[in-house]
């Protein structure tokens, strides 16, 4: 019954699509703040007027601090705009993101609710091993969001920076924070749209409304948190820790995958849906190719299965274990590994058999030139010495 109302990878997917736009526009907010106090003529039209030297010292104390006054007054009138601007982007962004989410996914369930109504096993393990492969991808990915601030905060200075020189009004300037966060935010909801629309595919359409919702709110309670709170590093450390539970979710369901595959040739041996028979005992399993089979914690017992069905949705337990099923999930966990090992050469950051990748070679040559300009005094009486 859980599971029918409730989908944890969905709930993960959504959670995941809505932490990456929040921290995007956590980068806007923080980012426009930082442009008003530094430089609030780039999006006021209001002449700056500059006074002289012999005015200024004219000037007495009680009005210099009028004049500071009246421009925090201003700058912080202006963050506010800047931030409706942004807030406004973001909602309609969002909008657009969920009528076409919700489009795709009623058209999906009218018109092919009974696709695969008499090969269940087979359709719902073809799914559940496109959704692992998804989800596979998108765990890779969120290990490089705490790098999306600076990337971000790059593109917003060039395009604060580059306008043209022919926008005497600054509007490129302006719009882009009501332009960029409706980008995004239409951007990270349509990919979530298609994950979903992938993982749902062999769940009850009963089983989406809450996850999304779920994952939604929290994706935006944890952006905010990190945007009032958290630094890189807390960021780092959260976005590994979800990196591992999404990869065991996706494991889980490479493996289910694979035995729906087998429990689907095991019903077409028998000529009947094993489901259908009820029970743990012999004749609900093929023998042949089993590892392990228990009497209890079946999570597809509808009347006693005592929450295994959680598990089931969340790692992929099932009590009935063959060698497909967990060669899978070994298999999946050394695709991550060798993946993860891949992407941090790449990247620079270890060699493989003694050899460096082109940024290993950039970093370790930064690396040294860095270290020999730290330590030039050293190196002086070093020389000295020598002579000595």
């Amino acid at each position: 019954m859980t599971k029918n109302l409730f989908s944890v990878p969905i709930f993960f997917i959504a959670f995941r699509e809505t932490l990456e736009a929040a921290i995007i526009v956590s980068v806007l907010l923080s980012l426009a703040e930082q442009i008003v106090y530094e430089d609030p003529g780039r999006f006021s039209q209001e002449p700056t007027v500059v006074s002289t030297t012999d005015e200024s010292k004219a000037e007495s104390p009680e009005e210099d601090l009028a004049v500071a006054a009246d421009e925090e007054v201003q700058r912080r009138r202006l963050i506010r705009k800047l931030r409706i601007q942004i807030f406004a982007g973001a909602g309609i962004g969002l909008f657009i993101a969920l009528a076409v989410g919700a489009a795709f996914i009623a058209v999906w369930f009218t018109q092919a609710a009974n696709l695969w109504a008499n090969t269940e096993e087979l359709w719902e393990g073809i799914f559940d091993v496109i959704a692992s492969l998804m989800i596979f991808v998108m765990g890779v990915s969120m290990l490089k969001m705490d790098r999306a601030k600076a990337k971000w905060r790059l593109k917003l200075q060039k395009a604060f920076d580059g306008r043209t020189k022919g926008d005497k009004d600054g509007k490129a300037g302006k719009w882009v924070l009501l332009i960029l966060p409706l980008i995004t935010v239409v951007r990270e909801g349509l990919e979530a749209v298609i994950f979903i629309g992938g993982v749902s595919l062999g769940q009850p359409a009963t089983s989406i409304p809450i996850a999304a919702i779920v994952g939604l709110a929290c994706g935006l309670i944890v952006g905010f948190l990190i945007y009032q709170f958290g630094s890189r590093t807390t960021l780092s450390i959260f976005l590994i820790a979800m990196t591992n539970l999404l990869l065991l979710i996706g494991a889980g369901l490479f493996s289910r995958g694979i035995w729906a595959f087998q429990e689907n040739v095991f019903n077409n041996l028998l000529g009947a849906d094993v489901d259908d028979a009820g029970g743990d005992g012999p004749g609900s399993f093929q023998v042949q190719g089993n590892i392990w089979h228990l009497d209890c914690c079946n999570p597809e017992n509808n009347f006693d299965n005592s929450g295994w069905s959680i598990f089931n949705a969340i790692f992929g337990w099932t009590n009935s274990a063959t060698l497909g099923s967990i060669l899978s999930y070994v298999f999946y966990w050394i695709a991550v590994i060798v993946t993860l090992i891949i992407m941090k050469y790449q990247e620079g950051r270890t060699t493989l058999f003694g050899h460096e990748s082109s940024l290993g070679r950039a970093r370790r040559i930064r690396r040294e030139k860095s270290a020999s300009q730290s330590h030039p005094i050293d190196a002086s009486s070093g020389s000295s010495t020598d002579e000595k």
